[in-house]
Parts: C-alpha cells; structure tokens; sequence
C-alpha cells in the first residue's frame, strides 16, 4: 500500500519542480535584464544629457542697461540649446551695456551687450557712419511708397524732371541702396555697439560704441513729410541741387531686405502721346 501511494505521488512532485523552475527562470531572466539595462545606462554614458553652464539674466533689461552682477545669473542648460557666444562667467559681463531688450532667463551672448553705453538715446548723430551725412528728401505719402518705409529700410532715390520744352517728362534713377536713418521723427536709436563689428569696420571709431538700430514700438508715417537718408556729401549736395529745381520731384523706391544689387538703370523719358521709352 505504502509503495502504491508513494508511486501515485511521484508525477504531482514532478510538475510542481517544473512550474517552481520555470517561475524561478523567469524572475532570474528579468532580475538579469533590469541589471543589463542599469549598468548599461551607468557605464556607456547612452542616454545621458550633457548639461552646460551659461549666464541668464535674473530679470528683464532695457537697451542701454549697464549689467550688474545681481542682474545675472548662472544656470545650466541641454549643450544643444546654449545659444552661440553664450557668456560662461557673470564678471566677464558686469558693466557692459544692453543693445536689445533682454527678458528674465533668456542666455546673455556677445551680440547682447556692447562696448559703451549711449549718452543721448536721441542724438541720431551718434549713429552716422564716419564721411556720410543725414539728409532729408521732400516726402509725400505717394511718394515715400505709401508710407510703408519705416528706419534701416533701404532705397533707391528716383528724380522725376518736369516736361521741357518739347513736352517730354525725364526720370531717372540718381542713388541705389541708400539708408534710410528716419522718417519724419520715427529714427533709428543709438545702441552700445558691439566690440566685435567695431573692430571688423576698422574705421578707428571705437571710442564711440554706438550704432542705428531700429526701435521695437515703431510705427509707420504715411502722412511724413520727409525722410531722412545716410548718404556721402557728394550725394547731398546732388540731392539738395534737385530739390532747389522747382521742376524735380523726388520719388523713393522700397528695396528687398539684404538687397544690395546696384542695377544700371538708362533714364526713362515719357512724351506725351507715346508711351514710355528708355533714353540710349
């Protein structure tokens, strides 16, 4: 009877083994995974950030700002989101002047700060070039492309000469790509000029750290009765010559942004009864 019981029960022991071995083989195949998988990440550096210490302002700035080391602060950040000419020490900055508008925890780079700050923001003459010259053409709505040029657009000045003695209407193109530094009062503003651009210049100007730089609230003049232009002294006394000829009218032509192509133009001449016909 004994060896009878006992024989029923050695199959039950059996599958009991197989089931405990294949639980066990289980845990071990997952306990060996998450192991792989910790030393992996841990050892190879796969996966991991790499991390960055840059200088953010602590809290908004205004153009022309002189920073101060409570201005500034230093955090780290992803190393493919550091900004290039990101700074790395606050001191290096302490003292320089704001160019643009900064807000709280935006990255301060070179192209933010400048070499000295402006003494007058309105002295529009602090952002005229050394040898040219402000000067300002007679300007109407029709005239100044429907008074959609607003400061640091460029242009190409037209004149237009009234009918002579034959009835025929000349224009042509006197300057191309010409700065326009205002329109009406809405100028340019002076900003600290970076070291850099000066030192590329070489105009031997650097103690002025200043150059025009559009404001951020401008609005556009339609009704602006002139606009003023950065041009040589050449150039001015040609356009003033024009402008004393009762019969010359001033026209200006918006050009594309980064447009500094100079097109050989032949004057254009208008009779009346015939159309328009260039001038050889």
């Amino acid at each position: 009877m004994a060896r009878v019981i006992a024989g029923a029960s050695e199959p039950g022991n059996n599958r009991l083994m197989i089931v405990a071995a294949l639980a066990f083989a289980v845990i071990a195949a997952a306990l060996v995974y998450a192991a792989l998988g910790d030393g992996g990440g841990g050892d190879s550096g796969a996966g991991a950030i790499a991390m960055q210490d840059v200088v953010v302002a602590a809290r908004g700035a205004e153009v022309n700002t002189l920073l101060t080391l409570d201005m500034l602060e230093v955090r780290s950040v992803a190393a493919d989101q550091v900004l290039s000419g990101a700074a790395a020490s606050p001191e290096a900055l302490v003292g320089l002047p704001v160019r643009f508008p900064i807000q709280a925890g935006e990255q301060i780079t070179s192209t933010k700060v400048g070499v000295d700050p402006v003494q007058d923001s309105k002295d529009i003459a602090l952002i005229i070039k050394p040898g040219m010259r402000a000067f300002s053409v007679a300007a109407t709505e029709v005239t100044a492309v429907g008074g959609l040029i607003l400061a640091e657009n460029h242009v190409d000045v037209i004149a237009v000469y009234g009918e002579d003695e034959n009835g025929v209407v000349r224009s042509s193109t006197v300057l191309q790509d010409i700065e326009v530094l205002s329109v009406a009062q809405e100028a340019q503003e002076p900003v600290p000029a970076m070291a850099a651009q000066d030192a590329e210049a070489s105009t031997g100007e650097l103690g002025q750290g200043v150059r025009g730089q559009r404001p951020e609230e401008l609005e556009r003049q339609p009704g602006a009765r002139s606009v003023t232009l950065a041009v040589t002294p050449e150039q001015a006394q040609m356009l003033a010559a024009l402008q004393a000829r009762g019969d010359v009218q001033i026209w200006l032509s918006l050009r594309p942004f980064d447009d500094t192509a100079v097109v050989p133009l032949q004057q254009t001449e208008l009779s009346s009864g015939f159309p328009p016909a260039v001038a050889e």
